[in-house]
């Protein structure tokens, strides 16, 4: 299957309604997140550096970029939007990392799912704070999503990042990305959206 096809495919499977579903996992081939480096983006493809070795995905036009930022526990407030991997530790779900989005994502991938950090079971929650509040030197957040609710404690280490759009010319070589691929009818890997860490940093996810 030539670039073009394999461009209009991703125009079709990753068309921003759809991009929020497969965050989340939605029916057909499920997603498979790749975490590395960019070595490079050329002729629409996308060339990555992991711990599995090299690995090249197809990067539509349509392919949706999004950069974090470094962010302390003063952009987690009422009313924002955020993402959150969070363990369970003594019957409390703990965060481990927050994305506060900006408010033009408010909804992407909402809902509360398992998610595959690099730290044994965990879940995502992507969710409305209806309330914080202070418990020593915790935050325990009230989180509200379609279908549900969780309450998640924010401890002092959790790492904390801004969540924003961007366009391509982010993914420099060198570049730490996580990547959201799923497969194309060839079985080649097609890229919906790439994550990419601002000044060197590791996209938390």
């Amino acid at each position: 299957m030539g670039i073009r096809r394999i461009t209009l495919g991703l125009t079709l499977a990753f068309g921003g309604t759809l991009l929020a579903a497969s965050w989340a996992g939605a029916e057909g081939p499920p997603p498979q997140h790749l975490r590395g480096s960019v070595d490079s983006l050329q002729d629409h493809v996308l060339a990555l550096k992991t711990a599995r070795g090299e690995q090249k995905v197809a990067f539509a036009d349509t392919t949706k970029v999004f950069q974090v930022s470094r962010a302390d526990i003063g952009a987690v407030a009422d009313g924002r939007f955020v993402g959150i991997t969070s363990v369970e530790k003594n019957g409390h779900r703990v965060a481990v990392e927050v994305h506060v989005f900006d408010e033009s994502l408010r909804g992407l991938g909402e809902g509360h799912y398992p998610w595959d950090l690099e730290s044994g079971p965990n879940m995502m929650t992507n969710a409305n704070i209806a309330k914080v509040e202070s418990v020593g030197a915790d935050r325990v957040l009230k989180l509200d999503y379609k279908g549900g609710s969780q309450t998640i404690d924010v401890p002092p280490d959790a790492q904390i990042v801004a969540f924003t759009t961007a366009s391509a010319d982010v993914l420099k070589p060198g570049a730490k990305v996580f990547v959201i691929a799923r497969k194309a009818d060839d079985g080649q890997l097609a890229a919906g959206a790439v994550v990419v860490g601002k000044d060197g940093l590791k996209p938390p996810m």
